[in-house]
C-alpha cells in the first residue's frame, strides 16, 4: 500500500539525520552536520564470449566514497580538530621533523590503522518524526580521504563549512526492531 493514502505509513525524510563520529577532544559531529551522502555501491561484471554471444556476471563490490559538509565553529574550533586528526593519523608535516646529522627524526606517514583509529566510528542515522532511529549505517574502517576547509567571502553572511570526503571498506545497515523492510 502507498504511504500517501495511508496515515500509518511515514516516508522516510532526508532532513532527519544525525552524522556521528568522535572528533579529537571527545565531540560528537553529530550536531555539525549539514548534509551526508548515504554510501553507494557498484557491483563490477566479468563478461564471457561464447558462440557469438555475450554473457555478464556479477563480481567484486566497490563502495563509493561518502561526502559530508559540517558546519565550523569557533569552539570547537573544527579547522584545529581536523589537523589533529591528520597527525593522529600519522601525518608529520615537514616543519616538524628534525634532523640530526644525517638522520631523519620524527618522520611519518598516514597509516590506515592509525586513520581509521582516529576517526573512529562512523554512523549515519536515519530518524523519524519522534527522533527516533530508523535505521543506520555503519562505514567500516572508515578515515577521511580529503577535507575542504570552504571559502572565505566579504560578501557573504553564510556560516562556515567544512567538506569532508571519507573512504571506507564497506557500510553496514541495521534497522530498529519492530521496522519492516518490506
Amino acid at each position: 500500500m502507498a504511504f500517501w493514502s495511508n496515515a500509518n505509513i511515514e516516508p522516510k525524510r532526508s532532513h532527519r539525520f544525525l552524522f556521528e563520529f568522535t572528533l579529537p577532544d571527545g565531540t560528537t559531529s553529530q550536531v555539525y552536520a549539514r548534509n551526508v551522502s548515504k554510501p553507494s555501491f557498484d557491483v563490477g561484471q566479468s563478461e564471457h564470449k561464447f558462440l557469438g554471444q555475450t554473457y555478464y556476471y556479477p563480481s567484486a563490490i566497490s563502495w563509493s566514497d561518502v561526502s559530508a559538509v559540517l558546519v565550523n565553529s569557533m569552539a570547537p574550533d573544527f579547522d584545529a580538530l581536523m589537523h589533529i586528526l591528520l597527525a593522529n593519523s600519522g601525518y608529520v608535516s615537514p616543519d616538524n621533523v628534525s634532523t640530526s646529522g644525517n638522520a631523519v627524526d620524527d618522520a611519518g606517514t598516514i597509516s590506515k590503522g592509525a586513520a581509521v583509529d582516529a576517526l573512529g566510528p562512523v554512523l549515519i542515522k536515519e530518524l523519524d518524526g519522534d527522533g527516533r532511529t530508523i535505521g543506520q549505517y555503519t562505514l567500516n574502517n572508515a578515515w577521511v580521504k580529503s577535507a575542504s576547509f570552504g571559502d572565505l567571502d566579504y560578501g557573504s553572511e553564510e556560516l562556515q563549512s567544512i567538506s569532508l570526503t571519507l573512504r571506507y571498506d564497506w557500510a553496514s545497515y541495521t534497522t530498529r526492531p519492530g521496522v519492516s523492510a518490506g
